[in-house]
């Protein structure tokens, strides 16, 4: 049933669909899914407190290891898109449906939601600020610039990407750490004047 509401959630939009959406890609009728669920709300926090909890999880499993900062940033970015590809869709539906109402909803699974993606841009900002610290990033450019940088690239996704079609999520977030952490210019690439 979660799977299945998360599908349309991403197809039609949380608040186009309704349950009885749900109900007929589920071959029953709205009566029998309030015997599980008592609305379609029910059913988008279960489609993303899962998803939301683990990845938090392991960005503070990253953080508090030993390795440098540009070593964990690349286990992040891959690993919030190796997450976003397991959990597909439901990560997207919360970015695209909830982000922005979740920070001023006056709930506890709300405050909760909150408290982890306020956790996950904690840790990723302290992964840049060691970097810079310890002289393994530059420390020209603002840390907070640096970890909305990364946090946009990994969370605009919602927009373009599908499971294998044609990447893996660690593919994407391998690439995008390597855009972040090395950039676009090609090695030994004279830059014009001006720039």
């Amino acid at each position: 049933m979660i799977l299945t509401a998360a599908t349309i959630f991403q197809e039609k939009g949380y608040r186009a669909t309704t349950l009885n959406d749900i109900a007929e890609a589920l071959t029953t009728d709205r009566a029998t899914l309030y015997r599980y669920i008592t609305g379609k709300e029910e059913l988008l926090r279960e489609v993303i407190a899962e998803s939301v909890v683990q990845i938090a999880e392991e960005v503070d499993r990253i953080t508090l290891g030993d390795s440098p900062a540009p070593v964990k940033l690349r286990q992040v970015m891959t690993h919030v898109m190796t997450s976003y590809e397991a959990h597909y869709p439901h990560p997207y539906i919360f970015i695209q449906e909830l982000l922005d109402s979740t920070w001023h909803e006056n709930s506890d699974w709300a405050h909760h939601l909150v408290s982890m993606v306020r956790e996950i841009q904690a840790n990723v900002l302290g992964i840049f600020e060691q970097g810079c610290r310890d002289g393994e990033l530059r420390t020209d450019i603002p840390i907070d610039i640096m970890a909305n940088a990364l946090l946009g690239m990994v969370n605009w996704t919602h927009r373009w990407y599908r499971p294998r079609d044609p990447y893996q999520g660690d593919e994407v977030g391998d690439s995008f750490a390597t855009l972040l952490l090395d950039g676009l210019e090609a090695a030994g690439t004279e830059r014009p004047e001006g720039m």
